[in-house]
């Protein structure tokens, strides 16, 4: 079929050009009876508008990026399809782009979706180069901060209070009666959430009189199982591993049963995420459930507000929730202290 154009549309159905303008970018001063004309139009000839064509027209690409540490973990994929979802019922698209959670990468990925025409711009965290963030006022790009409820840095910010989940989860083991927990997380550098979970952990064990040892690993199971394959060497009187994220917790059970280790019975483990495996590992594992697709849902809505309307966005807090399954139970024993040998 011939491609029509908006002057082709306009010789069809006898209207203005700018009448068929106003109908193609939804404006409001189009009355029905015209609006259908031209939709009727459209169909007959088969034509569907210049995505270039109209961001020149407009200045409007009615694209967001966003900018996350890496897609190989569920808990993004979770978060970025609730955005995609929303943005894309208001007529937006996603280009998503990955940091290996180098600050150096952020500022290079966020430079390229400039470059493309985002409008709008989602961060995971709060801490960002000022080169980035600079980078953003010069430029006028609305952001937003994830996965964090608060910054310095004078974006908003829409997520969960980290430290208060370090808390909650430590303040759950020691009601169990736990007084001996090993803390095994990602890498501290470069990761202010990881950072506030752990300063959460103090304080609430600091406030219940648990013992705990803080052990850094790779954000991932093979990271979990190194951990453990160390933890499980010490001759220590732990009965609990607090994972600050339900990866590493997967690998710390894998090595749990590598070496018949019993969880719950010897040994209680708890994570953090809620991913979508976690009701299934066996045994199921308490962790913590965050508001991730909430959030997602939280963001996209803010940004076409102030995108489409002007409304300013607003920092939000959304609550996370501890999961009680079949990982954690009261002690019976210090388990590590019988662990078996590898």
């Amino acid at each position: 079929m011939k491609k029509t154009g908006v002057r082709g549309l306009a010789k069809a159905t006898g209207l203005s050009v700018a009448t068929i303008s106003r109908v193609l970018n939804n404006a409001d001063n189009v009355n029905k009876q015209t609006r259908e004309r031209v939709l009727n139009a459209m169909r007959e000839v088969g034509y569907a508008p210049n995505p270039a064509a109209r961001a020149l027209a407009t200045s409007r690409t009615k694209t967001i990026g966003a900018v996350v540490p890496t897609l190989a973990h569920s808990i993004f994929a979770r978060f970025l399809n609730a955005v995609e979802r929303e943005l894309a019922q208001h007529g937006y698209a996603l280009v998503i782009a990955t940091t290996e959670g180098r600050p150096e990468a952020e500022e290079r990925r966020v430079g390229e979706l400039m470059n493309l025409g985002a409008e709008a711009l989602i961060l995971s965290g709060a801490e960002h180069s000022k080169a980035l963030l600079d980078g953003l006022v010069g430029r006028g790009i609305p952001a937003v901060c994830t996965s964090v409820c608060e910054t310095n840095n004078g974006l908003p910010a829409i997520g969960y209070d980290n430290a208060v989940i370090g808390e909650a989860a430590i303040r759950h083991l020691a009601e169990v009666g736990h007084r001996s927990v090993a803390v095994v997380h990602g890498p501290v550098s470069d990761n202010d959430r990881t950072r506030l979970r752990i300063s959460g952990v103090e304080r609430g064990a600091r406030a219940t009189g648990v013992s705990v040892s803080l052990r850094e690993s790779t954000l991932d199971v093979e990271g979990g199982v190194a951990a453990a394959q160390q933890l499980f060497g010490d001759i220590a009187d732990v009965t609990a591993v607090l994972s600050l994220s339900d990866v590493i917790a997967l690998g710390v059970l894998f090595e749990a049963d590598r070496r018949r280790i019993a969880v719950p019975d010897e040994l209680s483990l708890m994570g953090c995420d809620d991913l979508d495996w976690s009701a299934h590992s066996a045994p199921p594992l308490t962790t913590v459930r965050l508001p991730t697709a909430r959030m997602g849902i939280c963001v996209a809505q803010s940004l076409v507000r102030h995108l489409d309307h002007g409304d300013s966005i607003e920092s939000v807090r959304l609550e996370a929730s501890i999961v009680e399954r079949n990982s954690v139970r009261r002690p019976r024993r210090h388990a590590l202290s019988a662990a078996r040998p590898a």
